[in-house]
C-alpha cells in the first residue's frame, strides 16, 4: 500500500495575521498577501488584526461557515496558540480539522530577521510551502476514545487535593496516590476525607504499572496494605516545585534584604504597591539598584525548558517595569544569557522597560553572585564587555524553582518529559488534542497560591469534562504501516513506548507490523527506526513533506 493522496483540497483560503503589530512591523503581509494570492490553487487571503481576539474568531467562524471542504492556511504566531483557534472554528463548522495547516510566520520570521524584506521573503515562502502540503492533506476521520468516569490523582499537595475534591464532588471516583509520607499531607487527608466519599487516599502507595490507553487505564499499585488494582479514565500530576530560598544553587548570602528569589521580590513589590494605594508611608529607601540575574540552574537547563525561561523572563521583566514606576530613580539591570533571544518572546514588554531605562546585559556564562561584608556584586562574562563586575543593592534569582514531589517512575510510566533538575517540561495537557492525552500536570509552589489554585482548578475542569461526555474525539494523527515495504523485522515494535505495535501474520510465513490506533501516540519514532520505508504518520506523510519542501524551494528560486 502507498501512501495515499485522497481527499485533496481543490482550493485553499489563506488568513494571515498582524498579531497586534509584532508580526505586520517586521513584515510586509501587503506583499506576502500578493505573492500568497497569486497561486493558482488559493481561492483567497485575508489580513486579521488579531486572529486570537473576539473579532478574529467571529471572522474565522465566519469564513468556515461559507467554505465547505476547502482547505485552510493560517499564518500567525506559535502552534499552540494560533492553530486551536481555527481548529475551534473547523469543529463548530462541522468540517474536517486535518484539512488545516498552520504556519509559524512570528517567531520563525518576524522576530528573527533584522531585515523587513528577508523577513517577508521567508514568510511568504513558509504559507507557500504550507499551502502545497495542505492540498495534499487526507480528510482523516478523528479517533474517538470512551472515557472511564474515574481519575488518578498523583502527589498530595494543596493544589492536588484541591483538584481531587472538585472532581469527587462532581460525582466521579478520586484514587490520591501518595508515594511519601510527609507530615504535611495528614491534614491535607483529614480535609479531603471529610464528606468526600467519592476519594480514595493510598498513603505511602508507589505506582508499579499503568496499562491500557487514553479514557481506559489500569493502574496497580502497592500499598502497605498490599495491591491495588483499578481503572481510571483521566490522570493529574502534581509536580511541587521549591524555591530555593535559603541558598539558591550557590549563591551564598546572609541578608536575605540584599538577595532574594522572584517570589520574595513579588512579595515585596505588592506590599509596596498596597501601601501607595492606600497611601501609607514606604517604611525603607528604595535600593539604588536592582540586578535580575538567571539562576545557574536555568542557565544549564535553558536548551530543555526555553518555553519556562521565556516565561520567566517575561515575569522578571513585568516586575522589573512595576518597581520601575514606584522607583523611577532605582538603576534596573538584567543579567541573562541569550537576553536578546529570550526577550522576544515578551518583546512589547521588554521594549517598554528598555524605554523606561532597564538594561539588558547578554553574558557568556552564569553570572557569579559574591557578599562581601557589606557589599553585594554580580561578577559576569558580558558578551560584548568581556568580564564586569558591578555592586548591587539587590539582586533578584530569576527562575530559580525546580520539580520534586514526583519520582522518575511516575513520569516515566506516563511519558511526561524532564529538563535539567527533574523541572516538568511537557505541556499541560488541558487540550484534549496534547499527545499526553488525558494527563494533566500541574506545576506548584507555596509562593504562587494564586497561580496554584488557577492551575488545579483548569486541570480539574477539563477532566470533569471529558468523563462527563464520555468520549472524546482525537485527531488521527497516528503511525501507519505500508504493508508493501514491511519486511516484519520487529524494529518499530521493540522501540514503541506505548506498546502500540505489534507483528502480525499475513500469510503462512510472512509477518508484518500492525498499529493499534487506540495506543498510537502519533509521535513518529519508529518511522526513524524503520529501514525499509514502511512507517508513515498519518498528517505527515512523505507525499506532504515533498511537498512542503518544494514549495519553499520553488519560492526561493522565484
Amino acid at each position: 500500500m502507498t501512501e495515499s493522496m485522497s481527499g485533496c483540497a481543490r482550493s485553499v483560503d489563506v488568513l494571515l495575521c498582524r498579531c497586534g503589530g509584532d508580526i505586520s512591523s517586521p513584515i510586509d503581509l501587503e506583499e506576502v498577501q500578493r505573492r500568497v494570492g497569486a497561486c493558482h490553487s488559493v481561492e483567497s487571503v485575508s489580513i486579521h488584526d488579531s486572529l486570537c481576539s473576539d473579532e478574529g474568531r467571529s471572522a474565522i467562524l465566519e469564513l468556515c461557515g461559507s467554505r465547505g471542504q476547502r482547505a485552510l492556511v493560517v499564518g500567525a504566531c506559535s502552534f499552540g496558540i494560533a492553530d486551536s483557534i481555527p481548529r475551534e472554528g473547523f469543529q463548530k463548522a462541522g468540517l474536517n480539522p486535518h484539512l488545516l495547516e498552520q504556519v509559524d510566520i512570528r517567531e520563525q520570521c518576524a522576530w528573527v530577521h533584522p531585515s523587513r524584506e528577508s523577513a517577508t521573503e521567508k514568510a511568504a515562502s513558509l504559507v507557500k510551502s504550507g499551502i502545497d502540503r495542505c492540498l495534499r492533506q487526507e480528510s482523516l476521520e478523528d479517533l474517538s476514545f470512551a472515557v472511564t468516569g474515574a481519575a488518578l490523582v498523583v502527589g498530595r499537595t494543596k493544589p492536588a487535593v484541591q483538584a481531587a475534591k472538585r472532581i469527587a464532588e462532581a460525582g466521579f471516583e478520586v484514587y490520591l496516590v501518595d508515594e511519601a509520607i510527609e507530615p504535611a499531607a495528614e491534614e491535607l487527608d483529614q480535609s479531603l476525607s471529610a464528606g468526600h466519599d467519592n476519594v480514595v487516599v493510598l498513603k505511602n502507595a508507589r505506582i508499579e504499572a499503568i496499562d491500557g490507553v487514553f479514557g481506559l487505564r489500569h493502574v496497580k499499585a502497592l500499598t502497605d496494605e498490599g495491591a491495588k488494582e483499578f481503572d481510571v479514565g483521566t490522570i493529574l500530576v502534581s509536580a511541587s516545585v521549591e524555591e530555593q530560598a535559603k541558598n539558591p544553587f550557590g549563591y551564598p548570602h546572609s541578608d536575605a534584604s540584599r538577595l532574594m528569589t522572584a517570589a520574595g521580590f513579588e512579595n515585596l513589590l505588592v506590599e509596596q504597591e498596597q501601601k501607595m494605594r492606600s497611601g501609607l508611608p514606604i517604611e525603607r529607601a528604595p535600593p539604588n539598584c536592582i540586578d535580575f540575574v538567571q539562576s545557574n540552574r536555568d542557565f544549564a537547563a535553558e536548551r530543555n525548558l526555553q518555553h519556562v525561561q521565556s516565561a520567566f523572563t517575561a515575569l522578571a521583566v513585568s516586575q522589573a517595569l512595576r518597581f520601575k514606576r514606584l522607583c523611577p530613580s532605582t538603576e534596573i539591570r538584567f543579567f541573562f544569557h541569550d537576553a536578546e533571544g529570550l526577550l522576544r518572546t515578551c518583546k512589547a514588554l521588554s521594549d517598554s522597560a528598555a524605554r523606561s531605562g532597564i538594561h539588558f546585559n547578554s553574558l557568556e556564562s552564569p553570572a557569579e553572585v559574591i557578599v562581601d561584608g557589606e557589599k553585594t556584586f554580580v561578577r559576569a562574562l558580558h558578551a560584548d564587555k568581556g568580564q564586569i563586575d558591578t555592586e548591587s543593592d539587590l539582586i533578584v534569582i530569576v527562575g530559580d524553582r525546580t520539580a520534586s514531589g514526583v519520582t522518575p517512575g511516575i513520569l516515566e510510566l506516563l511519558h511526561i518529559g524532564t529538563g535539567e533538575g527533574r523541572t516538568v517540561s511537557e505541556p499541560s495537557g488541558h487540550r484534549a488534542s496534547d499527545l499526553n492525552r488525558g494527563i494533566f500536570v500541574i506545576r506548584t509552589s507555596s509562593s504562587d497560591e494564586a497561580v496554584e489554585k488557577a492551575e488545579a482548578d483548569a486541570a480539574a475542569s477539563a477532566m470533569i469534562d471529558m468523563m462527563r461526555q464520555g468520549t472524546v474525539r482525537i485527531p488521527r494523527r497516528i503511525a501507519r504501516v505500508q504493508e508493501d515495504r514491511c519486511r516484519g523485522c520487529g524494529k518499530c515494535m521493540s522501540i514503541c513506548e506505548h506498546n502500540a505495535i505489534e507483528l502480525v501474520h499475513k500469510g503462512e510465513e510472512v509477518q508484518i507490523a500492525r498499529v493499534d490506533e487506540l495506543r498510537c501516540e502519533g509521535c513518529g519514532i519508529c518511522r526513524v527506526a524503520c529501514c525499509n520505508g514502511a512507517m508513515a504518520l498519518l498528517g505527515y506523510t512523505t507525499t506532504q513533506m515533498l511537498a512542503q519542501m518544494m514549495g519553499m524551494i520553488g519560492e526561493a528560486g522565484e
